[in-house]
């Protein structure tokens, strides 16, 4: 412990300071304490990195739209392809396009009421792979990547992907707002695409597409600000999927099966027998049913047992009455 210094030492140091008998120096760092001590900048307003965002309901909205457009490019590509929502992440607009390396195909698309323009960004070798395939490339190969931007043809190929994408964010944005996306320009290079000033935050929704060979990315890139008016109707639970948003198509599903053709067959009973008994058949022969012959048919649709019936004619044709359903001994 340090010793505590008394009055009379206190003031004949203070009268030394005074007096100019004992310099007043400050206390310096030794160059291992000021090695130690390092100063970091921080930026209040301007975060660097991609940040995780948080939003009511909004993965219910692109797991929609996965689905949708999974649909959309399996029909489109005559192949199985698989559409899911892998993360949501927030981003300074110019920082992310950085992070991309010019061959990708990037579609400028329109959010009307929304205020901003969105982005679709294709990963290279998503764009390859659907454009070899539109192109009638062989199923048991893979895409050829040629490491360079895309050409204005390469481009307008992937058009019709990316509008039937447009569709399907219409669609599965429909219960909070009444969106209409379409395409308004198709870049490689990100420099030629300005949808929000270089420093505004930009959600960065990312889903991975599965085809036969490979996973590979498709971005959906959204101003933040372009959101703020959906937070509410986001936070409403019937708002995000009414009841009544199937409704529709339950009427429709109604309407169609009724409509389809259904095999009906009649039959009284079952007999086991073995090849050599049927090969020994002969005209005349005469088969035990083991049944009665009042004993109730079994009407079969499509080979299930639906109901039981009695064997009659009706205006000279043979027919059958329904008498009950089957498993059950009342009427119908």
């Amino acid at each position: 412990m340090e010793r505590i210094l008394s009055r009379e030492e206190i003031a004949e140091l203070l009268s030394a300071v005074h007096g100019g008998d004992l310099p007043a120096k400050t206390e310096e760092p030794s160059p291992s304490q000021a090695g130690e001590r390092r100063i970091t900048r921080l930026d209040l307003v301007s975060q660097q990195g991609p940040r995780h965002y948080k939003l009511e309901n909004l993965d219910l909205t692109l797991d929609a739209f996965a689905r949708n457009f999974g649909i959309s490019l399996t029909n489109r590509l005559q192949r199985s392809v698989a559409v899911r929502r892998d993360g949501i992440e927030v981003h300074d607009f110019d920082a992310y396009l950085d992070q991309l390396s010019g061959r990708e195909a990037l579609a400028v698309i329109r959010l009307d009421p929304l205020r901003w323009r969105g982005l679709i960004i294709l990963s290279e070798n998503l764009s390859f792979y659907i454009i070899e395939h539109l192109l009638g490339g062989v199923r048991d190969s893979g895409p050829i990547l040629p490491g360079r931007p895309l050409t204005v043809i390469e481009t307008n190929l992937l058009r019709g992907a990316i509008t039937d994408a447009c569709l399907d964010l219409d669609k599965a944005f429909h219960p909070l707002e009444n969106l209409e996306c379409s395409v308004v320009k198709i870049e490689s290079s990100p420099r030629l695409v300005n949808i929000v000033p270089a420093d505004a935050a930009v959600l960065a929704l990312r889903f991975s597409v599965s085809g036969e060979f490979r996973t590979d990315g498709l971005t959906l890139l959204i101003p933040q600000a372009a959101m703020e008016p959906l937070k509410e109707k986001m936070r409403a639970r019937n708002a995000a999927f009414p009841e009544t948003q199937d409704r529709p198509w339950q009427l429709h599903l109604e309407q169609e099966i009724k409509q389809m053709d259904i095999g009906l067959s009649a039959r009284l009973t079952t007999l086991n027998l073995t090849v050599r008994d049927i090969l020994n058949f002969q005209e005349g022969d005469v088969l035990d049913l083991g049944c009665t012959v009042n004993a109730p048919l079994q009407v079969l649709a499509e080979g299930q047992k639906k109901f039981l019936a009695a064997a009659g004619a009706h205006q000279g044709k043979k027919a059958v009455r329904i008498i009950g359903r089957s498993g059950s001994n009342g009427p119908v």
